[in-house]
Order: structure tokens, then sequence, then C-alpha cells
């Protein structure tokens, strides 16, 4: 398919089709012959950079849950000539109001305008964190980590995509070095922009996540300490009611204490005794209390 701009644009809907109008081609450069070969055998990113070309695939969306299911554009870029393959005539027709002159300039609107797209899909994220990050305030329980995880797959499966943009953003001027005006154009610095506030937003919201991860990580620990020192206490505070239990549970048959008149109320005296010695002793040293405090979801406000 042909375009009816100023410089030779070649579309293709799918692999096979660009397959069939290359058989057909009596001569042919090497770099076109290469990235027919890595489009045959990868199904994913990658970007080759020689002089004055510049030629690869990259991945437009890909399912959260199943990587393997994507849809990419596969580019080969030279001075006088943009092929692209998986491209949408949609695309194309918003590309013209760029009034691209040059296949560098075409190419760097289509990544402009596929990056101006994933704006919704992040504002949707951001969404969906604050909430969490609400329902975990104050009540984090068994299932937070799960929706923490969640929430960190959703934000990689975003920077797998936003980071070869950025790669792109840093090859185009590294192929067409000798075009100098290349980095000057309209369209490679909108590009240019639209990475840098993309991969901005995801480190901001990585930090955030890991914050997050990081507090469930510690209340969950503290819960975990909490339980053993209540154990530990319990463990404590019987013993002297399990040891003179088991004391005087024996069957020996001279036991002295058996047949005193008040044995049986001087036991439970000294049980009660030792026992409470041992808990005020504990309370003394400060370590019936909480590890520490946590904040109540709605914090009284100072007037």
């Amino acid at each position: 398919m042909e375009s009816n701009l100023r410089f030779n644009w070649h579309r293709y809907p799918t692999l096979a089709a660009y397959e069939k109008h290359f058989s057909q081609l009596e001569h042919t450069t090497s770099s076109k012959l290469d990235w027919l070969t890595e489009l045959r055998t990868k199904d994913m990113n990658f970007t080759r950079v020689e002089l004055d070309v510049l030629y690869g695939s990259i991945v437009t969306w890909q399912n959260p849950d199943d990587k393997s299911d994507r849809r990419s554009i596969c580019y080969y870029v030279s001075p006088t000539e943009l092929i692209t393959i998986g491209l949408s005539d949609h695309t194309v027709s918003l590309v013209k109001p760029y009034q691209a002159t040059t296949p560098f300039e075409a190419f760097y609107s289509i990544l402009a305008l596929q990056m101006n797209t994933y704006f919704n899909g992040i504002d949707a994220f951001e969404t969906e964190l604050f909430l969490r990050q609400d329902e975990l305030r104050g009540s984090i329980d068994e299932n937070s980590l799960d929706s923490i995880f969640g929430l960190r797959d959703t934000i990689e499966n975003w920077s797998d995509l936003i980071v070869p943009f950025r790669e792109l953003v840093l090859a185009g001027p590294e192929a067409f070095i000798r075009q100098t005006t290349y980095s000057d154009a309209f369209a490679f610095r909108l590009a240019e922009k639209r990475v840098e506030r993309l991969l901005m937003l995801i480190e901001h919201y990585q930090k955030d996540i890991e914050v997050l991860l990081d507090l469930s990580t510690t209340v969950s620990n503290f819960r975990g300490n909490e339980i053993m020192k209540a154990l530990t206490i319990f463990t404590a505070v019987a013993t002297p009611m399990m040891a003179l239990g088991a004391i005087w549970g024996m069957n020996f048959k001279n036991m002295p204490e058996l047949d005193w008149k008040y044995g049986y109320a001087s036991s439970l005296f000294l049980i009660f005794l030792t026992t409470g010695g041992i808990f005020y002793w504990m309370k003394r040293r400060g370590w019936l209390g909480a590890l520490v405090r946590m904040p109540n979801k709605k914090s009284s406000v100072k007037k």
C-alpha cells in the first residue's frame, strides 16, 4: 500500500503481505533482509540501528495476564523510505495533520500518537491505586499483599510498554546522526516529551507501590511478632500454675503437703502469688504493651 505523502511510505497489514512483496523484488538491501529475518524469528521488541537506517518491531499493547497476547508495529526507516507492518489506516489518517516531510518525522508522529493513547490507561491505573491506598490505610489484612502485587504487575506491564519507546527516542538521532535537523523536528520533540512524561508517572507510581508493599510487609511482621509475644506471655504467666500443679499431681506415698489442713488453700495462694508476681514484673518491664501503636483510620484533628 502506498501513501500520497512526499516520500515513499509502504504499508502492509501483515508480515505475510510484506513477505509476498519482498519475494518479488529483484534488488534489496542487506538491512531489509536482516529486518525480515528477525521479524520471522522474533515476536517481541527489538531495535536495530545502522547508519541512516532504523528498523525493528515495537509492542504497542499486551495482555497483562498473558503477555504472549500482544499487538506490535514493525518499522523500517531510511532517509527516503518508511515501511510499516501492522499499522491501521486510522493511525495513518491521524499522521497527516503533522505534515511530515521525511520518513523520520512520519515515524515519530506514529510514536507520539501511540503514546498519547496510553495516558488514559495510566489515569485509570492512578484512580485504582488511590482507591487501594484508601482501602489499605489502617485496615491491612491477609488479602492486602495480593492486591498490592496486582498493582505492581499492572505498572510493570506499563513499564514494559513504554521503555521501548524511550529506546527509539534515543535510537533515532543515533541512526540519523548525519541529518542534524532531524532532532529538531516537531514530531520527534513531541514523542520525546510524551515518553518522558509517561516514564515519570510510571516511576512515581512504582515508588508508591513499593511504599505500600513495605508497609504491608512491616504490619504483617508486626502482627506475627505480637502473636508470638502473646503466646510467650501466656506461657510465662501460666508456668507457676503448671509447675506447682505438676508437683502436687504426683503420686508419691510420702508427700506431707497432702495431709496439711490448709494445704489446698496454701497451694492456691502460692499459685496466685507467683502468677501475679510474674505478671507484675513483666508489666514493670514494659513487656505487656503493644510493640508499636498503629494510627487509627480516622485520626482526630487537633483544633
